[in-house]
Parts: C-alpha cells; structure tokens; sequence
C-alpha cells in the first residue's frame, strides 16, 4: 500500500453533536418539524449533504444545505480527534506513507476543522464536497485525492471510513475499504456495506498494513 485516505466526521473527528444539532436546525426552518436527527442521517448512508437536501426538498435541497452549514459553522462546537488517532497519524507519517482526507463536508470547512485539532499537517490533500463533481458513494472524490497526490493506482489506496458511503467509494474506485467502527453512528449498516476489513480502534490499521505489507492475510 502506498497512501491511506480517510473520511473526516465519526472516523478522524468526533463531530457528531454539532452537525446532528445542524441538521435538527435544518429540518425544522426548511420543513417547519421536528426530526430524530441521528435516525434521519442513518437513513442517509453517509451520502452527502448536498444528497440529503434533495431528497427532503427536491429542487430546494441548496436552502437546506445553506441553512445546515450556516448554523453549524457560526455556532461554537467541541470536536476534537478520536482516541488513537493522532498516534496513528504519527507512525504512518514517521514511515513516510501519504495521506489524504476524503469527506462530504465542504472543503473549507474540513480544512478549518483539520487546523483547529492540529491534524492538517499530516495530510497532503483534502478532498471536500465541492472538489469533485460526484460526491461518496461515487469513486470521484477518491480519484480527486489521487490526482493531488500523483497515484495512479487505485489498489495501492487503503480508504478508512465509518459509513456505507465511504465503502462503496472506496470500492467504486478500487481501493481498499476498510470500516472504522469506533466513531459510526449504525455499526450493522457499515457491516451491511461489506468492507474487507472491520477495526474496533484505530490502532488495529497499523497491524492491518503491516500484515498487507508482509503480503499475508490481514486479520
């Protein structure tokens, strides 16, 4: 393997709070209701924003997408890095493996929060909702992220998500999914989405590539 991508929100940051309270926000100044947001976004699969504001309001999803992204980036939020992560980052960069950030969230904004928990620096792109022109499950943003970081082969990418989205990109490209079950807010559906591999923690990827590494069988 020579470079790992990784969704942002529920696999690298624990964000969930904030953007469920944005999507409550959203739904009820667009639809004029209330909605269990945690059930509402399991429905969604990990598609994207974008996604789900068209299929609550048809050719009005942007005023629902506007109203979500404007409450969740003007009100104070506490995320920060999932336990492990940050030391894993550490031991794939001191070996010099590539990474990028592949997510549904707008560019500028996954940059921003990236900054704020001190996690940019390991990352040689980030690829958001609005540099490719398909979003996850489609492999456009995985063979954006390649692009910016000169690899032509998909099966040389190892893509760590937390949702069905993020596997069958990851799969749609050729890459291989691995499901990151420490952050996912519906376990059973990312197991549904079949990835190759399934960690507990993310400490288990480093074992993982070293197994792949080895060329044996990875657990």
């Amino acid at each position: 393997m020579t470079a790992v991508f990784w969704d942002l929100d529920d696999t690298l940051l624990e964000t969930l709070p904030a953007r469920m309270r944005a999507l409550e926000h959203a739904y009820r100044l667009c639809l004029g209701s209330s909605v269990d947001a945690i059930e509402l976004w399991k429905s969604h699969r990990g598609g994207s924003l974008e996604a789900l504001g068209q299929r609550l309001l048809g050719s009005e999803g942007p005023r629902f997408v506007h109203a979500y992204r404007d409450f969740y980036f003007s009100n104070p939020k506490d995320i920060r890095p999932f336990e492990g992560v940050r030391e894993v980052l550490d031991a794939l960069a001191e070996h010099g493996l590539p990474m990028a950030v592949v997510t549904a969230k707008i560019s500028w904004g996954a940059t921003e929060e990236l900054e704020e928990t001190g996690l940019l620096p390991y990352f040689a792109a980030v690829i958001g909702a609005d540099d490719a022109e398909h979003h996850k499950p489609d492999p456009a943003p995985v063979y954006a992220a390649m692009d910016r970081l000169l690899i032509t082969d998909a099966s040389d990418v190892v893509f760590v998500g937390d949702s069905p989205a993020d596997i069958f990109a990851a799969r749609n490209a050729g890459a291989l999914p691995v499901g990151a079950t420490w952050g996912t807010i519906d376990e059973e559906l990312l197991r549904d989405a079949t990835p190759a591999h399934l960690l507990r923690e993310p400490g288990e990827l480093l074992l993982l590539l070293g197994t792949i590494a080895m060329g044996g069988a990875a657990p």
